[in-house]
């Protein structure tokens, strides 16, 4: 039997399997992360389009304002629903239409739109856009 001998009195001599592993699922999340940003941005930014132009209202711009009126944003609960179905909105129009009608469409945007809703910085990016079309 062989011992193989480390070139470190202090390492344990073990080699890592995956050495990417762990750093691809990390470099994955912000990628995502900035994608939906960049949309949300995006959206955001036709909103106040529409509203400086006066032009008609886009489809987002009238989801938004749905789910705003619809919203009780004075309550934590009615306010964390609200941002949920619009992350989930922006997610599921993000979607191809074939995936979107989909059960594993539908699984991706009910997740995302949760992970999302209690991601600090983009509740409250979700949230402002309500609060201005309330």
């Amino acid at each position: 039997m062989s011992v193989k001998k480390t070139s470190s009195p202090l390492s344990s001599g073990a080699e890592s399997l995956d050495p990417l592993g762990g750093q691809e699922e990390l470099q994955r999340g912000p990628r995502v992360e900035k994608n939906f940003e960049a949309a949300l941005a995006e959206v955001a930014g036709q909103l106040d389009q529409t509203g400086a132009a006066g032009q008609t209202e886009n489809a987002s711009r009238s989801e938004f304002q749905r789910i705003a009126s619809n919203a009780n944003l004075d309550s934590p609960e009615g306010v964390m629903s609200a941002v949920r179905e619009t992350a989930h909105f922006i997610v599921s129009s993000r979607l191809a239409e074939d995936l979107r009608d989909s059960e594993q469409g539908k699984k991706i945007a009910d997740d995302l739109s949760g992970y999302i809703s209690k991601d600090p910085y983009l509740h409250r990016k979700i949230l402002n856009i309500l609060q201005r079309l309330k």
